[in-house]
């Protein structure tokens, strides 16, 4: 009896043991995987909150700040990728509903440790171990090693971001829960800015690399130009500094004014004809007025050709400043005095370097010494940039600021490291298509042989109907210059400021308007007329059309020119207005200001 019993229960015992272990290890199994998650999220709510704090560090220029902070967030990242690293975790993918959010978290994890890991990281370590100021006791030049550990971060780049792109792919935001979704956007977001850059970023790289001599000597023109005398790319450009770098070490090799150099007799430079219709022959016979056309390239290659003409030394590269990218560094380097015994500061340069010094100096024999105080105090600024003497996070600001509004261009001789500038508004070309930005270009030239531009205001509203007739759509703007010359301060101008023809009477603009890639000119019309406001062509250039006129104001009048354009088929970006930049930044409005997606 007793053995029979024990002989019915021993299956069943036996199966109940089986389940409870089994519970006993989904239970455990659920226990451990439920830690690690929390675990996982733990780091990656975590690392969240520091993208933000990073960035923040980032745009403040605190670069001792950013490296703790990426250093805490490697950590965090790094737990964050071991933990959704098993099969373990990808099994539990496979769980409907569940899946996708621990799937997304995966990817999260993944992606932020590989950029953290492989370029946040070394990036920041370098970055707040570079010290600007030191130089190498054997040469007295900038310390390169750096550069070199960036270059080879730099090459990273392009593949980690591409990793990043496509793992992030793969998430399905909208079955996520909410709090993931947040990540999501934000990681989302910091990729989106960064990947664009991350395929320029070592060419960029190798460029300032040579551009310091690294591969060997260059030579570098600085061009200063002066807004008061407005071209389409700043204007006249008068005063030039020839820089000469080898392994790190930079000098200045020489200096020359416009009058240096050979007048009416051009360069041979190939450049379009539909520049000269729209220039004339200034545009190859005097180095000044090479600025007249909104395209760097053609400018900083006719600079280049009367520097090797006229002076004898050849050129590898022009860099271009004008007085408001001066004012803008001065905020970082601080007060600097010249031998005049002028202090500039970031206030004065720009009123002082063009209209002050005019008064100083007032007649146009005069020209050469306003000339050598603006080169002077040209050279002196980037002299104490070069010495590395200040405020990095400022520095940093005032560069970008003045990429970003036209006042700092550049152009390599080298086709490989001038075509690693492509998109870049440094670069100072317009766009080859419409897709990314529609772009209308406002471009302005004093030919009154004045300095008249320090008191000119202009402005621009311009609209589009490109989102309702995506087909055929048009494009409008308004141009309004306005003299702020009382007649009285005319009476009184210095003969180098007035007009060189008429004194203080009136001043001469011309004025011209590139429209959208593949359009055309629809109309041009003088709604406001000054003293004499006319339309002068119709043309292409640059691969874009141009609408042209001309104003001739007198002492506080003002003109308001309407320019339209018909646009192709195609896609457009959202609309943008560029133009010279002038000493009074252009008011700009804008409609629609964003794209019509």
């Amino acid at each position: 009896m007793s053995a029979r019993h024990t002989r019915s229960r021993t299956p069943a015992g036996r199966k109940k043991r089986v389940v409870k272990i089994v519970l006993i290890a989904v239970a455990v199994l659920i226990g451990w995987f439920g830690i690690r998650s929390a675990i996982v999220a733990f780091n990656l709510y975590s690392a969240q909150s520091l993208v933000t704090e990073l960035q923040s560090e980032a745009a403040s220029g605190d670069f001792d700040a950013v490296a703790d902070t990426v250093g805490t967030l490697k950590l965090h990242t790094i737990s964050a990728a071991a933990g959704t690293a098993d099969p373990t975790w990808r099994l539990a993918e496979l769980v409907p509903g569940l899946g996708a959010n621990l799937h997304a978290v995966r990817m999260l994890s993944e992606t932020a440790n590989d950029i953290m890991v492989n370029l946040a990281a070394p990036a920041a370590d370098v970055v707040a171990a570079i010290d600007l100021s030191e130089r190498l006791p054997e040469t007295g030049g900038f310390n390169l090693e750096p550069l070199a550990e960036v270059r080879v971060i730099a090459g990273k780049a392009a593949p980690v971001m591409a990793d990043s792109v496509s793992r992030l792919s793969t998430i399905e935001a909208p079955n996520l829960v909410e709090p993931l979704q947040k990540i999501v956007i934000q990681i989302d977001e910091v990729v989106d800015k960064v990947a664009p850059l991350a395929s320029s970023a070592e060419p960029v790289i190798n460029v300032v690399s040579a551009a310091l001599g690294q591969e060997g000597p260059r030579n570098y023109l600085l061009a200063f130009q002066n807004n008061a005398e407005s071209t389409a790319l700043g204007g006249s450009a008068a005063a030039y500094t020839l820089l000469h770098t080898d392994a790190g070490v930079v000098s200045i090799a020489d200096q020359a004014g416009s009058g240096d150099f050979q007048e009416f007799v051009p360069v041979d430079v190939p450049v379009d004809q539909s520049a000269f219709d729209l220039y004339g022959s200034y545009l190859t016979d005097h180095i000044n007025t090479s600025t007249s056309r909104p395209d760097f390239p053609t400018a900083a290659s006719i600079m280049k050709a009367f520097w090797e003409r006229d002076r004898g030394t050849s050129v590898d590269g022009v860099l271009s400043l004008d007085p408001i990218a001066l004012a803008l560094m001065l905020d970082a380097t601080g007060d600097i005095t010249l031998s005049s015994g002028d202090v500039l500061t970031s206030e004065n340069a720009v009123s002082l370097l063009t209209n002050g010094i005019y008064f100083r100096y007032p007649n146009n024999e005069d020209q050469p010494k306003a000339d050598a105080f603006f080169a002077e105090a040209a050279a002196t600024i980037v002299g104490k940039v070069m010495s590395g003497d200040f405020d990095i996070p400022k520095m940093i600001k005032a560069v970008s600021t003045g990429v970003e509004q036209g006042d700092v261009l550049m152009w390599s001789s080298d086709t490989a490291e001038q075509s690693a500038l492509d998109g870049m508004t440094i670069q100072g070309v317009l766009p080859a298509s419409n897709e990314e930005e529609t772009v209308i270009g406002v471009y302005y030239r004093d030919t009154s042989a004045s300095k008249i531009d320090y008191y000119l205001e202009t402005a621009t509203t311009t609209t589009s109907d490109v989102c309702a007739s995506p087909t055929n759509p048009v494009f409008s703007t308004a141009i309004t210059l306005t003299s702020t010359l009382s007649k009285e301060a005319a009476r009184t101008l210095p003969e180098y400021v007035a007009s060189r023809d008429w004194g203080g009477t009136k001043f001469r603009t011309e004025v011209f308007v590139y429209g959208p890639i593949g359009a055309t000119v629809a109309s041009s019309t003088v709604r406001v007329e000054g003293l004499d406001t006319g339309v002068t062509s119709s043309t292409s250039d640059l691969g874009r059309p141009v609408a042209a006129f001309y104003a001739y104001l007198a002492p506080g009048q003002s003109t308001t020119v309407d320019i339209s354009f018909v646009g192709a088929p195609g896609n457009y970006g959202p609309l943008e207005v560029r133009g010279t930049p002038m000493i009074n930044p252009t008011v700009k409005s804008i409609d629609p200001v964003a794209s019509c997606n």
